[in-house]
């Protein structure tokens, strides 16, 4: 990877920047095998009859891989891009029991205790409003990207940048655990993983650093000599080799 240029990589940062759809099948990752699937474990916590929100929806693939598994379901996102594309890309079958609406989940349009299961998938974590709309008894499912994410990558651009600004504390689940364990909820499951992660190629990396972004203010005007530094660490014969780092959290809210 040293060969690529600042213009080379600038490029390739104009090119990745654009895909959408079919585009995105020239991303190329592989990842270890890893403990938990999401939808497994939520599923476990579904009897068929639940209405179940979804915060932080983003494209809303959550929702309609888990249908079989709930009467209706509410997914909430602030992008207003993520929510067109969900809507867009929901199955026609499913559109009378999913519903998305563009909203924060700081502040979901929902009545207190409207929904047997809370999801949040790597999105921010607003504890007050998880109680406030979980009814008694119900269940709250995250899972989230682990403080020591993408370690190697985030290291290059501390020592770009030092210091990094830190993680805002709707992103850390520790914060959330500690609210909602001091209102008495149960904890059914925390498990977390960390394993080898690799890009294929430097659009892939170059792509999904854009689009995370990690730091999040990436820009590659200002990061491409980081960007190739990172290529220059990381490359492998198999790929450019990071980890994943997350974390689950299952707790039950008391009845």
């Amino acid at each position: 990877m040293k060969s690529l240029s600042i213009d080379r990589v600038k490029a390739i940062a104009a090119a990745t920047s654009t895909w959408r759809g079919w585009d995105l099948l020239g991303v190329k990752t592989r990842r270890a095998p890893v403990p938990w699937q999401l939808t497994e474990v939520i599923a476990e916590y579904l009897s068929g009859l639940e209405v179940i929100l979804d915060m932080g929806c983003g494209n809303g693939k959550l929702l309609a891989q888990l249908a079989n598994g709930f009467t209706r379901g509410i997914g909430v996102d602030i992008s207003k891009e993520r929510i067109d594309e969900a809507r867009l890309s929901l199955p026609i079958m499913l559109r009378t029991r999913i519903h998305f609406t563009r909203a924060s989940s700081h502040k979901v349009p929902a009545p207190d205790a409207a929904f047997q299961v809370v999801l949040n998938r790597q999105a921010p974590l607003f504890p007050a409003e998880i109680d406030r709309l979980l009814a008694p008894g119900g269940y709250f499912i995250t899972q989230q990207v682990g403080p020591e994410n993408t370690r190697a990558i985030i290291a290059a651009f501390n020592e770009a940048r030092w210091p990094l600004p830190p993680w805002p504390d709707e992103m850390l689940l520790p914060n959330t655990f500690t609210t909602l364990d001091t209102l008495g909820y149960r904890t059914l499951r925390s498990d977390e993983y960390d394993v080898p992660y690799v890009f294929a190629d430097a659009e892939s990396l170059i792509y999904w650093l854009q689009m995370v972004p990690v730091p999040q203010d990436f820009n590659i005007e200002s990061d491409a000599e980081t960007v190739l530094e990172i290529l220059d660490r990381l490359t492998t014969p198999n790929g450019i080799v990071t980890n994943e780092h997350r974390q689950l959290l299952v707790m039950q809210k008391p009845t």
